[in-house]
């Protein structure tokens, strides 16, 4: 149950920033500052969104122990990892350092929280 509670609030916490991040960049009219192209930017950041839903939904039925948010929850993870590795690519050619150190360190993180995830809740 513990592990549960862990993983969902990590889960709800990481889809509720990306959204709020986006929902202030957008609000600012500042996305060109980090993804220049318009076309490219709107794809991203419905991306990160479906991710935050994702991600939210997941975490809020892990703690509720839904028998299907283990499976959401696992999918948000894979959607969390992928947003955070594109990231890491799309800022680290403009040298936002202390942004790369939050990203992999975020990284690592995911890939951790659902690994243990996977071997205690699955098995």
């Amino acid at each position: 149950m513990t592990l549960e509670i862990l993983s969902g609030i990590f889960s709800i916490s990481a889809g509720s920033i990306t959204a709020l991040l986006w929902i202030i960049v957008i609000l600012r009219k500042k996305g060109d500052l980090f993804i220049e192209h318009p076309f490219e930017r709107l794809f991203h950041v419905t991306a990160e969104f479906i991710m935050s839903i994702s991600a939210i939904v997941g975490g809020i039925a892990l703690i509720l122990q839904l028998t299907w948010g283990l499976y959401v929850f696992f999918f948000a993870m894979g959607l969390i990892l992928y947003a955070i590795v594109n990231a890491i690519g799309i800022y680290g050619k403009k040298k936002y350092k202390l942004l790369l150190v939050v990203l992999v360190t975020s990284a690592i993180l995911t890939i951790t929280l659902a690994i243990i995830d996977f071997i205690v809740l699955v098995f």
